[in-house]
């Protein structure tokens, strides 16, 4: 028998003990065990708000592939997510010469999850995501471009973070649109006993 067989039934048990935790792959077609919706379905069921910013538009189109890649799921409105992004840059590599050689780029991410059945806001947090690029001596147009790829990369991999914490929310089951109490049930009119042989006056008891 092959390493390569034996490596597929070395596998088996491992994923079978992993799905008796509860363990799904997020990109999976797991059902909700409270809602009967898959995950996939939930997540396309959140419109994505609009997000200021160069920065924010790029990642709600990011936002909007990760959670309904191409549209793939028609499915009605039913949150929307409010998010807003910042950046800054700090230097994480000085030379004896005070020469930066190296930048860490931060992505803050804070987020309000709107359920639109009542505006109730159900889930909110905030994601950071550090990513990081070289500043090359004298070569300003390289050091342009890695920057920018580095934004690019963390929005890209801050998307991808915000489905997955989406998806956990759903998983643990999202609290479902909260129905009025019910009124206090109605009395019986109360009937007044009259004994034999009273003489009723009308209007007056």
């Amino acid at each position: 028998m092959s390493s390569q067989t034996n490596d597929k039934w070395c596998v088996l048990p491992l994923l079978a003990i992993l799905a008796g935790c509860g363990f799904h792959s997020v990109y999976g077609t797991h059902v909700n065990d409270k809602t009967g919706d898959t995950d996939a379905a939930m997540l396309a069921s959140i419109r994505i708000d609009s997000i200021a910013g160069r920065m924010g538009q790029e990642l709600k189109e990011d936002l909007e592939d990760q959670i309904n890649p191409g549209d793939a799921i028609a499915a009605p409105p039913t949150y929307h997510l409010t998010v807003s992004l910042t950046s800054s840059e700090s230097a994480i590599g000085v030379s004896r010469d005070a020469t930066v050689s190296r930048y860490n780029v931060y992505l803050t991410s804070t987020y309000k999850l709107i359920r639109d059945a009542d505006n109730k806001q159900v889930a909110s947090g905030t994601l950071t995501h550090v990513s990081s690029y070289n500043n090359e001596i004298n070569a300003y147009f390289s050091t342009y471009i890695s920057d920018a790829d580095a934004t690019k990369r963390g929005i890209s991999e801050l998307a991808e973070m915000y489905r997955a914490r989406l998806a956990a929310y759903f998983d643990a089951g999202a609290p479902v649109e909260e129905k009025p109490a019910a009124p206090p049930p109605t009395m019986p009119n109360a009937t007044t006993f009259y004994p034999p042989g009273s003489v009723i006056t009308p209007g007056i008891r």
